[in-house]
């Protein structure tokens, strides 16, 4: 197959044609739940039977780099309700138009996202009313921006093969401390299937697609995931990165013990610091762009400047 040099760069930066697989141990995942466990264990000694924590990467971003009066009000307090955007809407479509992409004909980019933008109509009952409610031209938006996804990411990227098992948004669940504290996320995209022959050979490539600019916090989601993989499969992916897909620039990252400590420490911090906010002491507030969408906006001080 024949490649361009930016497609070529990705085979073996991102994708690791000639890179060495590692090994971890077998007892990597019981160490990372017990280091967890201990660290988190004052705060979820103090949870109420029945009770849990949820951790996701975008709950951890909001307590750690954005607000943790964001993250009392949507976290904790369940203040307001998830409203589908037309960004995350854009999201979607790429994410069905990319497995589509695999298992079905190579089509123009156009068509792709509208075969997407259908299926997902006809699939998610909550997108179909959401499209209902956009007008015609926010409804061309959404096809031309995810056509516009597409192409930047078929630009970067080599042709998805059936043998890498590509698999978009594949979600990991982790549970820990008895049910008490619940990881759970969705990877954009993931790439190779494990070792039958070595179970403990690291062999998965996670990818995060990204318009924009990049940000710190990109880094700890993709680790987020790395650790709640581990947990839930006994094995770690051997590579992380961020597709910025405006530029198609990335920043991988090899996934070894260190790093995967380093997110568990960072979930057994945000752990006390949520239980803190039920009621034990009140919020840090940190303004920023991420007041349009808080619920105590209107009355949030902060907000207001």
């Amino acid at each position: 197959m024949e490649l361009t040099a930016v497609q070529e760069r990705a085979l073996v930066d991102l994708l690791g044609r000639d890179h060495p697989r590692p090994v971890f141990a077998t007892d990597l995942p019981a160490r990372l739940a017990a280091l967890i466990e201990d660290l988190a264990a004052p705060a979820l000694g103090r949870l109420r039977e029945g009770e849990a924590v949820w951790m996701s990467k975008t709950g951890l971003a909001d307590l750690h780099t954005r607000c943790e009066g964001l993250y009392q009000s949507l976290r904790v307090e369940h203040e307001g309700e998830f409203t589908l955007s037309l960004p995350l809407a854009v999201g979607n479509v790429v994410h069905r138009a990319i497995e589509a992409d695999v298992v079905g004909a190579r089509l123009g980019e156009t068509e792709l996202a509208e075969k997407a933008v259908a299926r997902l109509r006809r699939s998610d009952t909550g997108f179909d009313r959401f499209v209902q409610t956009l007008d015609e031209l926010d409804q061309a938006w959404l096809v031309s921006e995810a056509a516009r996804r597409i192409a930047l990411f078929r630009g970067t990227m080599p042709p998805l093969q059936r043998a890498w098992t590509p698999i978009p948004e594949l979600r990991v669940k982790a549970e820990l401390a008895g049910g008490r504290l619940v990881l759970s996320g969705a990877v954009d995209l993931s790439l190779f299937r494990p070792n039958e022959d070595q179970p403990t050979q690291a062999t998965r490539l996670f990818l995060e697609l990204k318009t924009g600019s990049d940000r710190p916090e990109h880094v700890d989601d993709l680790r987020f995931y790395a650790l709640a993989a581990t947990l839930r499969f006994g094995v770690p992916p051997f590579r992380l990165a961020t597709l910025l897909l405006d530029d198609g620039t990335y920043r991988p990252e090899d996934v070894t013990e260190d790093v995967l400590e380093a997110a568990s420490r960072r979930v057994a911090g945000a752990v006390l610091r949520h239980v803190e906010l039920m009621g034990e002491r009140e919020p840090v507030l940190r303004p920023g762009p991420w007041c349009r969408w808080c619920p105590r906006a209107e009355t949030c001080p902060e907000a207001q400047v």
